[in-house]
């Protein structure tokens, strides 16, 4: 349950840890399953989406401020999220085209991890029943 003054510091943990287990099962699977460049590539797609995750909790932390110059200084800076992944698929693809597939999935961590939490949620019994 969420805990007074928390305002979803728990939920933006659970998906952080999420992605880092996620990231790190990942892996040895890849490298098993697959191949170890596999298995590299996926890592460095894993690598890149919790710097995207760290990224996106920094900028809209900041962003909460009443001067909307700020709020309009980190919504443009929140554009360099998109452009470290821009950065990575294309160095990436240009060194190992046919890894393709693990460093989509790395990348789109951040989304299982989030998608996770959302289930959590879903399944998670209500504190109080709501008003009628």
């Amino acid at each position: 349950m969420p805990e007074p003054g928390d305002d979803g510091e728990g939920h933006l943990r659970r998906v952080t840890g999420a992605m880092v287990i996620l990231g790190l099962l990942g892996i040895p699977l890849w490298g098993f399953l697959r191949s170890w460049t596999a298995a590299l590539v996926f890592a460095v797609g894993s690598l890149t989406s919790l710097a995207f995750w760290a990224l996106h909790r920094v900028l809209t932390a900041r962003m909460l401020t009443p001067s909307v110059r700020r709020r309009w200084l980190y919504g443009f800076l929140s554009l360099g999220k998109l452009a470290l992944i821009a950065l990575v698929l294309r160095g990436m693809m240009g060194n190992y085209p046919a890894e393709a597939l693990p460093l989509a999935l790395g990348v789109l961590l951040f989304v299982a991890g989030i998608l996770l939490e959302a289930l959590r949620l879903m399944f998670q019994k209500p504190e109080a029943t709501p008003p009628e």
